[in-house]
């Protein structure tokens, strides 16, 4: 009896044993010298320094099916989790990195960046300093001076949207203090003036909107009509048939002028809430519809159709039709913008009356995006010319 007994328990153990080795995960072989786990997180993390969400994910996947206990790989896929505003996913990659191995201080800030977003600032910056107090001790970490310019960084941050800007401004000088040839700490302190510039003397709702890495065109919408003073410019209302398309995409190089569909947009409902600017910007004119007749509340700006849109608004503000071929045969003073390009002439009026200058580098980037910063500083230099 307790031979059987035995034997059944032997059985069952075995049974366990296999169901447990059987649902691990099953790692690949490395294909070559470079197919590293180590290699594959130092290329997702240059795709992630380049906002290529996708090709980092793929690379710290890559690391994880190699070495399933690599908490490098676990701490890159929650950064990306982070930039996506997957908060829930992101804090369990934090864990798991750290439960892999408590001594990977990039970890540490990543989990700095979750409070951040959060709006946790004091839990962030402890995070920070944290990481900055383990580092030098950590025997994970090799690029120390790394992860000391990273947690400086999204300290600075932090200070930034929590209002501390000499505090911020210390972080970002910081990073220049560990590698004075760093250019995202350099421009970091740039956009922190510009930033302060934009903020300043604001309402709760436009220091949202400076906040955003990127703008949509309801954020314009809201900038035009809270901002510029078009009741006073614009007495009367422009009609329907003068809601024409000008809002350059992507695809804007080469891409002609449409008419808009009459009427009103046609996806923004009246819960949205935008709906009194948006349709105040329509009538008034210095915004249009799509030719399908939609407005795209949630579609991002880019420099190039701002440019338009700005021209398009001092065309009506000054009844001048002629601004808008004004600069037609000029040659381009920017590497990236052709003189044939049909936003050239609207790149030209904004840069010229210094409403919306070009980039140090001698370039516009029309296809950039537009932070929120930026835009109220732009919408400030125009206001000026009023």
């Amino acid at each position: 009896m307790k031979i059987k007994t035995f034997t059944r328990y032997s059985l069952l153990m075995a049974f366990s044993l296999s169901l447990i080795f059987c649902s691990s995960p099953k790692l690949r072989k490395a294909q070559s010298t470079l197919d590293t786990p180590e290699y594959h997180y130092t290329q997702g993390q240059k795709f992630l320094k380049n906002n290529d969400l996708a090709n980092a994910q793929r690379e710290f996947n890559l690391a994880k099916s190699l070495k399933n206990d690599f908490a490098p790989a676990y701490e890159g896929l929650a950064d990306i989790a982070l930039e996506k505003g997957q908060l829930a996913n992101a804090k369990k990659l934090i864990e798991t990195a750290l439960d892999k191995d408590d001594d990977w201080t990039p970890a540490v800030v990543a989990r700095g960046r979750y409070y951040m977003l959060r709006k946790k600032y004091e839990d962030a910056i402890d995070e920070f300093n944290d990481a900055l107090d383990d580092v030098n001790d950590s025997k994970s970490v090799r690029d120390k001076k790394g992860v000391k310019k990273e947690a400086y960084y999204w300290m600075g941050e932090t200070y930034k949207r929590w209002g501390k800007y000499i505090k911020a401004q210390t972080a970002f000088q910081n990073i220049l203090k560990i590698d004075n040839t760093d250019t995202r700490a350099s421009l970091a302190v740039k956009q922190l003036a510009e930033y302060q510039a934009a903020v300043a003397g604001q309402s709760p709702e436009l220091r949202k909107i400076a906040a955003q890495k990127e703008i949509t065109r309801s954020d314009v919408a809201v900038l035009f009509v809270t901002e510029l003073p078009i009741d006073k410019i614009f007495r009367k209302p422009a009609s329907q048939n003068a809601l024409k398309f000008s809002a350059p995409g992507t695809n804007i190089m080469g891409k002609k002028e449409t008419k808009a569909a009459p009427g009103g947009p046609t996806d923004v409902p009246d819960s949205h809430w935008a709906k009194s600017f948006i349709m105040t910007a329509l009538n008034k004119g210095v915004m249009q519809l799509y030719p399908d007749g939609a407005f795209r509340p949630d579609a991002k700006v880019n420099r190039a159709e701002l440019a338009m849109l700005i021209q398009n608004f001092m065309v009506k503000a000054y009844a001048d039709p002629k601004l808008e071929t004004k600069h037609f045969g000029d040659q381009s003073p920017f590497a990236d913008v052709l003189n044939t390009a049909p936003v050239f002439n609207a790149i030209m009026v904004v840069s010229t009356r210094g409403i919306m200058p070009g980039m140090d580098d001698g370039t516009f980037k029309p296809l950039k995006a537009v932070s929120g910063a930026e835009a109220l500083n732009i919408i400030r230099n125009l206001k000026a010319k009023f």
